[in-house]
């Protein structure tokens, strides 16, 4: 996702506002060649009518210096920040110019600076109407949950499909970029997926992970106390903080279209005896792809397609 440039710029108060200013935020920025034109005139008024239900956020940017856009803003009573892009920079790193010529452009940037939406070569009339509701609908999209963590579920009916190496480095990747106390990254996985390895961890399972076989990778999660921070109260942020990784992990083979089940049903001592572990077994995670239910017992095939079971929040939550 392409991210908001950095820059400098002056307001037509001749006061700085950086790219640092937009952080934290949802913000509008439309670029107008000149102010005081037909055209940027009937823009800057349609954004500003909606000034309120944009909470605010919009800034306009055009070549025009601090004193001209000033005029501007007070002749018709606009409630918006301009700021003056003079030397055209800013306008030229977002790819913006043609011929030397800003190009009316509009883009809806995030709160981490991202640009979610574009409009290059903007037609002015209905304009401000249509970035409101993308606007909108990118916040809406935003505050709701992570459709991932919506859809991933504790599935058991796995696929024997084998699933590329790349595949699966890509969910240690993204378990890798959990956060950490004092960033000391204490997870460590072992990633199983040759049958002569399965068939040697498959004996270390307990009776009721059998599904686990069909699994075409299975993942041993470990760590050791040592490789993460001991506090005061007995604070040992290494099973924290891997559980933290296994999350990352779980949410990104949603994404990715796969089954992630990590659990706590087998003989950590022979899984450490089996593959050289020197350290604490946290979870072996199955992998594989969701769609095969013949091999299930009739508790788990119930338990497959039983809705999502969960506390009511005020049972887990308090606000004070």
């Amino acid at each position: 996702m392409k991210k908001m440039v950095e820059f400098s710029l002056l307001t037509e108060e001749d006061q700085p506002f950086t790219f640092q200013d937009l952080l934290g935020d949802y913000w509008v920025i439309y670029f107008y060649p000149k102010a005081g034109t037909s055209g940027c005139t009937l823009e800057a008024q349609q954004f500003n009518e909606l000034f309120e239900q944009f909470e605010g956020h919009i800034i306009g940017v055009s070549p025009d210096s601090t004193k001209s856009l000033s005029s501007f803003k007070e002749k018709h009573g606009l409630k918006f920040t301009l700021l003056s892009d003079s030397k055209k920079e800013l306008a030229q790193a977002l790819g913006i110019l043609k011929d030397g010529r800003l190009v009316r452009s509009t883009f809806i940037v995030d709160p981490w600076g991202r640009i979610r939406k574009e409009w290059i070569n903007v037609k002015v009339d209905g304009h401000a109407q249509e970035v409101l509701e993308a606007y909108r609908k990118i916040k809406e999209e935003d505050f709701s949950i992570n459709p991932s963590i919506l859809q991933r579920r504790a599935f058991r009916g796995l696929r024997s499909d084998s699933i590329e190496d790349e595949k699966l480095l890509r969910l240690i990747e993204a378990a890798h970029l959990a956060p950490s106390c004092f960033n000391k990254q204490p997870w460590r996985f072992i990633v199983v997926r040759t049958k002569e390895n399965l068939e040697k961890l498959h004996e270390a399972l307990s009776s009721g992970n059998y599904w686990m076989k069909y699994a075409p990778a299975l993942i041993i999660v470990h760590t050791k106390d040592e490789f993460d921070c001991q506090l005061s109260d007995d604070r040992n942020y290494a099973l924290f903080d891997t559980g933290l990784a296994v999350g990352f992990l779980l949410v990104q083979a949603t994404q990715m279209g796969l089954v992630a089940h990590p659990v706590a049903g087998y003989d950590p001592i022979k899984v450490k005896e089996l593959f050289g572990v020197d350290g604490r077994i946290v979870t072996l995670i199955a992998v594989g792809k969701w769609g095969r239910f013949d091999q299930l017992n009739e508790k788990h095939l119930e338990l497959e397609k039983s809705p999502r079971n969960r506390q009511e929040l005020s049972h887990v939550v308090q606000l004070v």
